[in-house]
């Protein structure tokens, strides 16, 4: 194993070397790149991993040799290519925070908001500082993107990401943030009743086509929040994201064990 690439939203950031990521590769010292993006979509998520994978590949390493691990976010999630050549009042949707930069562009450096082009991150009432981001989302989504509308783009975005890495012979593992296979029943609901291919039609095929083999779940459909609640685990004040000792539990006791087989044997 020559080279790991990871995405994901805010559990992910790139900015962090306390989330999953980092302590990953503290613990197996193999070169990483990660693209998690604070309320990445899982449009970017499956666009950055393949954009690394070819990065890496362009660079001379060969396809067997790289794994790729997400951790998909949100299904509500929707991100909007903007340009300041063909959007208007682009510059006044730049938001430069340094927690959540928008836009940002993988083809750059995407720690920082992009000046030429780039994506609205977030679901529809992401603001990232920056009322105007919100009201362009409102505007451009509410109205035209039902749950099932976003659904289908998420099954979509791990299709897309599961047959890149198929068709290269790339080592892919899914992770997810939080249960969103019942989506869009809430995430603090405690019992689900209904998982999103049995609720909406278009989904099933989509659903059906996916290779589970290479998820890996927490109990059956559940992510790093439940993880992280189940195990009684620290979360951050906000509630909602787990703390570094979480982040490093869930590496150790969770993720290591599944990966470990196959990066002694590539």
């Amino acid at each position: 194993m020559q080279h790991i690439i990871t995405s994901g939203c805010s559990f992910s950031e790139a900015t962090g070397t306390h989330n999953w990521p980092g302590i990953l590769q503290q613990r197996i010292n193999i070169p990483m790149s990660n693209y998690g993006a604070s309320s990445a979509g899982n449009s970017w998520i499956a666009k950055t991993a393949i954009h690394g994978a070819r990065q890496v590949m362009n660079s001379g390493v060969a396809p067997d040799k790289i794994m790729v691990i997400v951790m998909w976010s949100g299904i509500d999630r929707k991100d909007l290519f903007i340009s300041r050549k063909d959007t208007p009042g682009y510059s006044n949707l730049i938001c430069t925070g340094k927690d959540a930069p928008n836009p940002i562009n993988f083809l750059d450096n995407f720690l920082k908001a992009s000046t030429v082009d780039g994506y609205l991150l977030g679901s529809m009432s992401a603001e990232f500082g920056n009322m105007n981001v919100k009201e362009v989302k409102k505007e451009l989504i509410m109205p035209f993107f039902s749950d099932e509308a976003l659904a289908i783009e998420s099954y979509e975005n791990f299709l897309r990401l599961q047959w890149f890495c198929a068709a290269y012979g790339i080592t892919l593992f899914n992770l997810t943030f939080m249960d969103i296979m019942h989506y869009p029943e809430p995430w603090h609901v405690e019992t689900k009743e209904m998982l999103t291919k049995d609720r909406y039609r278009n989904i099933l095929p989509l659903y059906e086509m996916l290779n589970f083999d290479n998820w890996l779940f927490w109990k059956s459909t559940m992510g790093m929040y439940e993880y992280t609640k189940d195990n009684a685990l620290p979360f951050a004040p906000d509630l909602q994201h787990p703390d570094p000792p979480a982040h490093i539990h869930f590496v150790e006791n969770f993720l290591l064990p599944r990966i470990l087989p196959y990066i002694n044997t590539l």
